[in-house]
Parts: structure tokens; C-alpha cells; sequence
């Protein structure tokens, strides 16, 4: 039995352990938190977020599909969001199960950002209406490698009048427009 070197007394396991177990549990709801972070953080789960990485090596577009939404074109489903991404960059997203605009064909969100390789947290700055979590199929696919770093740091989604259908899709800047850069 462990003795207290102050009173020479048994000192009871119980306390030790219990010690031990309350500073482990301090620590861990300091951790748990923190910010959002792409590989689940501390206690991943199930409905945690999503992360692809493209390289030059393997270029890698996402596909996210309405797999209640079939046709002879899209045997497997319609997709509503595709995103080829660049070289040295990442697509990061996650769903919520409500907040979308339409409460029978689009009753949840996608919450997505496009960040540089490797980027451990952040914010999910763009936000999509998407169908339930029993129709939506990801499907990963690869481009013909090597593939060139694009130049273009500040990648930007077509949006609003731009947008030529309910997919989102990259889009390069157009040259008529100023850039917020100069």
C-alpha cells in the first residue's frame, strides 16, 4: 500500500485514482472545445465533416449526388454539387440534417470551403440546400495526371445570374470584372 510521505499514513489507491481520472477528463473537455477540425477532431464521428485533397500527382474531383433524383442520363443520381479540385488545395463540407430552402426535396444544408492542402481548421463559409441524408451519394473520382497548381489563389464558385444551372461549379475570374486584389 503507498504510504503519504507527510503524515506517514496509508494514502487510499481510490484518491490516486480518482485524481488521475478527473485531471484526464479536465483536459479532454479543454480539448473537445477547440475548433472545427477536418480529421474529426478528438471524438470523431459519424456525421462529421468531409475532406478530399487534390495533388498534382492525383487530381481529384467530388461529385455529390440526389440519388432519389434518377434518370436514363444519371442512372445514379443527379448531382447538385461538383467541384474539380485544384492542385495543392482541399474541399472540406458537412451536412446538416435542416435549414435548407425546400422541406420536401432539399430539407438539409452543405456547408463547404475550398482551402489550401493540409489547412487543419477553419470556417465552412458557403452554404447549399441539398437533398436528405438517405438520397445523397459522394463519388470520388481522378483526373489524368500531372496536373499543373493553378496560379489563381483566389479560386472562386459561380453564384447568382453567373451560374448556368442548379449545379455548382468552379469558375475561373472573368477578365471583365475587377478584381478585389487591385
Amino acid at each position: 500500500m503507498a504510504m503519504n510521505a507527510a503524515t506517514d499514513r496509508p494514502f487510499p489507491r481510490r484518491m490516486a485514482v480518482a485524481a488521475l481520472l478527473t485531471s484526464s477528463v479536465i483536459m479532454a473537455s479543454a480539448v473537445v472545445t477547440g475548433c472545427y477540425s477536418t480529421s474529426g477532431g478528438f471524438m470523431p464521428h459519424t456525421d462529421g465533416g468531409f475532406t478530399y485533397e487534390s495533388t498534382q500527382l492525383l487530381p481529384t474531383t467530388v461529385m455529390v449526388l440526389n440519388s432519389c433524383d434518377r434518370s436514363p442520363t444519371h442512372p445514379n443520381g443527379t448531382p447538385f454539387f461538383i467541384m474539380e479540385i485544384p492542385p495543392g488545395k482541399q474541399l472540406t463540407f458537412n451536412f446538416e440534417a435542416d435549414g435548407g430552402d425546400d422541406p420536401v426535396n432539399r430539407p438539409a444544408r452543405m456547408m463547404y470551403s475550398l482551402w489550401k492542402k493540409g489547412t487543419q481548421t477553419g470556417t465552412l463559409e458557403n452554404i447549399l440546400s441539398c437533398p436528405s441524408a438517405a438520397c445523397r451519394k459522394i463519388v470520388v473520382s481522378y483526373r489524368p495526371a500531372p496536373e499543373q497548381a493553378r496560379a489563381d489563389e483566389s479560386y472562386r464558385m459561380q453564384t447568382g445570374s453567373d451560374a448556368p444551372g442548379p449545379v455548382a461549379q468552379p469558375r475561373a475570374p472573368r477578365t471583365d470584372r475587377q478584381s478585389s486584389d487591385t
